[in-house]
């Protein structure tokens, strides 16, 4: 059982319950996913700063040493993390709707929150409760608790990103243009050799109008994201082609054949019929025909993103109950758990089901 949220059930809560095998894939646009993470990242380091301020008010203590103990600096891998989290947050979530959208039928399912729960319990201890909070909070149905069957979840991920840049190949086109244009404009001159030697580095430099050096694109930093992200969720495909056009400016810089990719692939598995639900997080509204085609299939279809970056058609077209919107206060009062889980990874299961919890609560 393979799961984006690294959640692990034990098996000795299961020999009552019949497995029914669900299969959820991610499917992640690369230049969104960036987008999403370093939004998310600017929120989560605020929330941090404000719950520890918080939390020092109350004790008399001052927050700075704390905040600058769980303080992590943008960075790629700090950036792929409080991704996966959310990723990780919204396939709790999706089994949470599937067995909602069962219980609706007459087919109810013991809660996969629950058995999770219960193999990483989350408990507390108050003079008229005690026990695992989940059980306290939301107590099984009747029909839950006789269900007799439980999702048997396993989840994959994959980032669609162009490949990484011909640094080499870049670099000659830069050499080149150097060598035609020996004689001519000292300003466009120390542009290209500005960008021949930043270009080992990973950065791509603009060309403001007035012809002088503009600012970088650190298109290495990018590329560490996506390795980082297919790292925690899964794997990438990089079919999609970078294309960098210098001209008299950085006039062109982009990718192309993503979209495409990211087709094919939802095609290859709706065909294989291996996979139960797909999980997009993209805010292009070109692919609501895709997730139309999806449905029309009978599949299970949810959205990730930011309200307000999603398009309104992807929405309608998944449902508002399928879509999971990344700044939720659930998810966003719980950012700071992430950037502690960085320098306490053994937080990262118990901030994913509180935060899980503050959503349950919300509905």
């Amino acid at each position: 059982m393979k799961r984006i949220s690294g959640h692990e059930i034990d098996h000795a809560l299961l020999d009552a319950l019949e497995p029914h095998p669900f299969r959820i894939n991610f499917y992640v646009d690369g230049y969104g996913a960036k987008l999403n993470a370093e939004k998310l990242y600017d929120i989560g380091d605020q929330a941090l700063e404000k719950h520890l301020r918080d939390q020092s008010e109350l004790q008399n203590t001052d927050p700075v040493p704390l905040y600058n103990h769980f303080y992590a600096p943008p960075a790629a891998p700090v950036f792929a993390e409080i991704l996966s989290y959310c990723l990780a947050f919204t396939e709790m979530a999706v089994v949470s709707r599937i067995e909602e959208r069962a219980a609706k039928v007459g087919k109810p399912f013991f809660p996969n929150a629950l058995l999770i729960n219960q193999s990483n319990s989350v408990n507390i201890n108050l003079d008229v409760i005690s026990g695992n909070i989940l059980e306290a909070l939301y107590p099984l149905s009747e029909e839950e608790f006789c269900a007799g069957r439980y999702l048997d979840v396993s989840s994959d991920g994959i980032i669609y990103s162009t490949g990484k840049i011909d640094r080499e190949g870049e670099k000659a086109k830069l050499r080149r243009d150097i060598e035609r244009n020996n004689r001519g404009d000292p300003l466009y001159l120390e542009w290209l050799k500005t960008n021949l030697a930043s270009l080992d580095n990973g950065v791509f430099h603009y060309r403001n109008r007035d012809g002088t050096v503009g600012k970088p694109i650190n298109f290495e930093f990018s590329e560490r994201f996506f390795d980082e992200v297919a790292d925690r969720i899964g794997y990438y495909s990089r079919w999609g082609k970078s294309k960098v056009h210098w001209r008299s400016g950085l006039s062109d810089f982009g990718e192309k054949g993503v979209d495409c990719d990211l087709i094919m692939q939802v095609m290859d598995d709706l065909h294989g019929g291996e996979v139960d639900a797909f999980v997009f997080m993209t805010n292009d509204m070109d692919f609501f025909p895709l997730m139309e085609r999806l449905r029309l299939e009978g599949k299970h279809v949810f959205l990730c993103g930011r309200e307000g970056h999603v398009s309104q058609k992807l929405i309608q077209t998944v449902g508002r109950e399928a879509f999971f919107n990344l700044l939720d206060d659930a998810v966003v009062k719980n950012l700071p758990s992430v950037f502690m889980s960085m320098k306490n990874p053994e937080f990262r299961n118990l901030s994913l089901q509180w935060a899980w919890l503050a959503l349950k609560n919300s509905q």
